[in-house]
């Protein structure tokens, strides 16, 4: 036998063929033999086909999803005994697999009790968590026109306050958990994507991802240690499902921004006849004595005044003409904001086939910016593979690079150009037109010659950036023995900035001088890089009724980084960018090593549970951090939570209204460790001696602090989660109580020491709430309406600052806020305005200060001595809201689908500095100015309002008074979404939807000192608006497909 197989004749190699195929037949034969076909259909309780429904075969990772008909075809290996079916809002069910087609009916549950949450470093049914813990899906997400995943979640959690403080494009959002915190340090929650810290949400495409969890209460937090005290929020990406097929997904979305709202300022029409009162009462007052009338024309007044031109005297013989003469009228805002575009598109590839499952995406982002010249350009890929190996040995890899690019002119901020089309006079001579005050063109004489056309200022000034990021981790996952898994971690994260500035001097109020002389430009680079490893242990086991789980962890982590500048000045001409000594005057030169942060963490995690009625679960992290004192760098970080699902009790009534019951409450202590990674040391800068001839050398700047350690908080969180009828009404409550110490603070040190501040731990916050998070399901037939409310309340105060509590003044100008004991934090503090001295009257009928004449801004006197004076400054309210809500309804309609949120907050207040510039008494007429000015007081017998001062009025000029402290109170209706899911009937395409979407589209507010009032310039020194990059309302396009 082996001759002829083994053979060298015909007949052998015919043999061996004949022998392999009888043997590929068998292989085959056998292989069919130990697969059955399964077919089925899914419905609702409507019977309406559930499309997108998982369907796999239970214990094995087969799996498929329902067609457009709700039907599924899956292979089952012929044991195979139960499918398990799911999907987005229904109970999961279990059914056995029979010969006949399967028919399933699924139950619609508001809150799927089932479904599974991250609750850090491991993940929980969402019945089965004790601590606070807010999640948002996918599907709330992925229709939002932004930039930023941070923006989709405004209004959708409780407790979670989510802040635009600029509609500049590519733009961070400020996120606050359950209040602020800290008074110096960084108050901004710890972002963990896939298990990995990261910096911020920016880099993030919305497509990629698949929940965002927030951890909001110490006992869910605290597992985070050193810097979970603001907050945790949890993001985990799209993986492959357990699919055998490969799936095609592809986004589309082009939207139109418009301004969300403009600033009330005077006409082109009201300024004129602003300037002309201005103008005239300026006359009258110096030369009425000799005869000076308001209706003298130019030329008289021309003789009045001596012959030599001043424009606060003379008025243009051109506002008398019909149609203004040949004056360009121009609307600023109207000619800076524009109609802009923005673009999404997502392409992404998945597969859960066999024992290798990945899902890689593309992602291109392209949005012009409202304000002219400026855009922000983002690409994005990301990779998530993972594969089994040994059937024990799982190893999976997450790359997720990207890169974006923004452009446009500074809008944001003091002196910028938010500001300036704001004070723009609205009138220009015709040559000159909108780039007037730029490069050779002219200015028009009654404004100043300082100011510069915006329109030309961001048509050439250059303000690019970019930004390069890959972030990496790779991690193995192992099933040691029954219950027991462990999982190595590691990951890199990369990331590399360029900005450069070019303004020439064309653009400034030097443009009359030689080209290039004064332009300005600058470059600047920085790069960071950080590592982390991280071990853990998972143990789970059911023991009859009982439940335990366990999970211990290291983790080391160190990051890195270098930063360097140029700035320069005096270039030959004003287009040339480059940087060469010989021909231009560097003015900053400057090459840094960041210093060395690392954080050394042991952590753990025990959850018990019994018969499904009572959950315990405790956790505690130590860590180690170079951040601070030597003395103080560890830290421990324990909390304890508790629940009682007193509805599975034998008791409970089986047909109670009222079908689920949970009580719930923890403790938890945690910390904030967001300050500069070389605070607690000595720092040495560079400095110069004399000693005849100039030495250079080093001296301290700052003061060690050994003992300089975390801020601390601890919290208490008492909560009930209820359903009723049938989950169809389901309530979640919570009470807590937040209180952080040994805050640190930049605090003042005795001169004689060389230094002004140093950081150290002082006094002591309290927060304190409730939040309420209400789901209904107000018709479920075929037409299905679902209502989704939240709402918080938060109230925080200083409980005390250091030794003496001396109050510590901060906000703009460190004047018009305070920390205060006793007071909410960053309490507004200034002079309360509570009118105008109208008449001679009123000088003797109220309080006056020094020089005080008739048309001043009248204060009130806080302390009633009698006199108005800067004993009378007094507490004016405070910045954050007592409550913010969201609101989402809902409605499902055969192929249709409709959503509106509403959102909205109450309480709070905003500093508007912006308002103050253009608002001010004594400022004279050379601006444009908000429009109640045309109600300013003139007069006795012309009062005006009550509120608005004589502009020539000055004595309170220079105050800062409540007349700019505005209410931040609004509704919003955020989003309103209409979808519609296209009937394809073709088996290459699984799902296909249309949908219409608009973003920020009508607001009610009480803010006129600005553009929005969500808008802060002063990040955490203060709460005021010098001028913000508005809000846009955003019109969107959008399909999704999937193949």
């Amino acid at each position: 036998m082996k001759n002829i197989l083994h053979g060298n004749g015909s007949l052998g190699r015919k043999m061996q063929s004949l022998f392999l195929m009888t043997l590929f037949v068998l292989q085959s034969t056998l292989s069919l033999a130990q697969n059955r076909t399964v077919t089925g259909v899914v419905v609702d309780e409507k019977d309406e086909p559930i499309i997108g429904a998982n369907v796999t075969v239970k214990g094995t990772s087969k799996g498929t999803i329902t067609d457009l008909d709700g039907k599924f075809v899956i292979s089952a290996p012929a044991n195979a005994k139960l499918l398990e079916v799911s999907f987005i809002g229904y109970n999961t069910q279990t059914v056995t697999i029979t010969g006949k087609t399967l028919q399933i009916k699924l139950a619609e549950s508001a809150i799927a009790l089932d479904e599974v949450v991250a609750i850090g470093y491991g993940s929980a049914k969402k019945g089965n968590v004790t601590g606070a813990i807010a999640k948002v899906n996918a599907e709330k997400l992925e229709d939002r026109a932004t930039t930023n995943i941070a923006s989709s979640l405004q209004g959708q959690l409780a407790g979670v306050e989510v802040r635009s403080t600029t509609g500049e494009p590519g733009s961070e959002l400020q996120i606050r958990v359950r209040g602020a915190a800290s008074i110096n340090a960084d108050a901004t929650p710890l972002y963990v994507v896939d298990g990995i810290p990261v910096d911020d949400l920016g880099s993030l495409n919305p497509g990629d991802i698949q929940s965002i969890e927030v951890l909001k209460d110490a006992s869910s937090s605290a597992i985070y240690g050193s810097r979970g005290a603001n907050g945790v929020v949890l993001i985990t990406t799209k993986q492959a499902s357990a699919d055998d097929k490969v799936k095609v997904q592809f986004q589309a979305s082009f939207g139109i921004q418009s301004l969300e709202r403009k600033v009330d300022v005077l006409s082109p029409e009201e300024w004129i006849e602003f300037r002309t009162a201005y103008n005239n009462n300026r006359y009258i007052s110096q030369y009425g004595s000799k005869g000076a009338t308001i209706e003298d024309d130019y030329a008289t007044r021309l003789a009045m005044i001596g012959g030599k031109e001043s424009y606060y005297f003379l008025n243009d013989p051109r506002w008398t003409e019909p149609g203004y003469g040949n004056l360009q009228l121009i609307d600023w805002q109207d000619e800076f904001f524009r109609l802009a575009p923005i673009q999404n598109y997502q392409l992404s590839l998945s597969s859960g086939r066999g024992n290798t499952k990945y899902r890689i995406s593309l992602g291109y982002t392209d949005q012009k910016g409202i304000a002219i010249e400026s855009s922000y350009k983002r690409l994005n890929f990301r990779a998530n593979v993972e594969s089994k190996l040994f059937n024990r040995i799982t190893v999976g890899v997450n790359l997720a690079p990207s890169a974006n690019w923004s452009d446009g002119g500074r809008v944001d901020g003091k002196d910028r150009q938010a500001t300036n089309v704001l004070t723009m006079v609205p009138v220009a001579e015709p040559e000159d037109g909108i780039y007037t005050g730029s490069g050779s063109k002219g200015y028009y004489r009654w404004t100043s010659s300082s100011k510069v056309s915006p329109i030309a200022y961001m048509e050439e000034v250059t303000n690019h950036g970019e930004s390069v990021r890959f972030n990496s981790a790779a991690y193995v996952k192992a099933d040691i023995w029954d219950g027991l898994k462990a999982e190595v971690t590691g990951s890199y994260n990369f990331s590399s900035t360029q900005s450069r500035s070019f303004i020439p001097s064309s653009v400034t109020k030097y443009r009359t001088d030689s080209e290039g002389y004064k332009t300005t430009a600058s470059r600047s680079e920085a790069r960071s890089n950080k590592f982390l490893l991280q071990t853990i242990l998972h143990y789970n086991k059911t023991f009859g009724r009982h439940t335990v789980g366990a999970m211990a962890g290291y983790s080391m982590e160190s990051s890195g980084g270098s930063s360097s500048k140029l700035s320069a000045t005096q270039f030959p001409d004003n287009s040339l960018e480059v940087f060469d000594m010989a021909d231009v005057v560097l003015t900053a030169a400057a090459a840094s090593l960041s210093t060395p942060s690392r954080l050394m963490s042991y952590f753990g995690r025990v959850q018990y549970e019994y018969d499904d009625r009572y959950l315990l679960t405790a956790s505690i992290r130590r860590d180690g951090s170079s951040r601070f004192g030597k003395e103080n760098r560890w830290g421990v970080f324990p909390a304890v939570s508790a629940a009682y699902r007193i509805s599975n009790e034998k008791f409970w009534p089986k047909d109670f209204f009222m079908n689920s019951l949970k009580i719930r409450g923890s403790w938890g202590a945690n910390g904030n460790n967001s300050i500069p990674t070389n605070t607690a040391l000595a720092k040495l800068s560079s400095a110069n001696y004399s000693s005849g001839n100039i030495i250079n050398g080093f001296a301290p700047t700052s003061l060690a602090n050994p003992d300089l350690g975390w801020e601390k908080t601890e919290s208490w969180n008492i909560a009930f989660d209820m359903g009723m009828f049938n989950n169809r009404i389901f309530l979640s409550a919570d009470y807590y109580v937040k209180t952080t110490k040994d805050l640190l603070y930049q605090v003042t040190v005795p001169a004689l020491l060389g230094f002004t501040q140093a950081w150290g731990n002082i006094g002591s916050i309290r927060n304190k709430g409730f939040e309420l998070e209400l789901t209904t399901q107000n018709l479920t037939g075929k037409l299905k309406w679902t209502t989704s409310l939240n709402v918080s309340y938060n109230k925080n105060k200083v409980l005390s600052l250091g030794d003496d509590n001396s109050t510590v003044f901060t906000g703009y100008d460190k004047t018009t806020q305070v920390f205060m004991v006793d007071q909410p934090l960053r309490s507004f503090y200034m002079y309360d305005a509570v009118g105008v001295y109208q008449t001679k009257a009123d000088l003797q009928k109220y309080p006056v200060m020094q020089n005080t004449k008739v048309g001043d801004v009248r204060y009130r006197d806080a302390n009633g001595d009698g006199v108005i004076s800067d004993s009378d400054r007094t507490l004016m309210g405070k910045p954050d809201p007592d409550y913010t809500f969201g609101m989402t309804n809902t409605f499902k309609y055969k192929n249709f689908d409709l959503s509106i949120l509403i959102t909205g907050q109450t309480g709070g207040h905003i500093y508007g500095v912006l308002g103050r510039a253009m608002d001010r008494p004594g400022m004279g007429a050379n601006i444009n100015v908000l429009a109640h000015w045309k109600n300013m007081w003139k007069s006795e017998a012309e009062p005006g309002d009550g509120k608005t001062p004589g502009i020539d009025n000055a004595n309170t000029g220079q105050f800062y008074d409540s007349r700019w402290l505005y209410s931040t109170d609004f509704i919003k209706i955020k989003n309103i979404t209409l979808g519609y899911r296209l009937p394809f009937k073709k088996k290459f395409i699984q799902n296909a939807r249309v949908y219409l979407s608009g973003e920020n589209l009508l607001m009610w507010d009480k803010y006129d000192g600005g553009f929005s009032p969500e808008a802060n310039n002063a990040g955490s020194s203060g709460d005021y608006d010098y001028g913000s990059y508005p809000q846009a309302r955003v019109i969107t396009l959008g399909i999704n497909v999937t193949f």
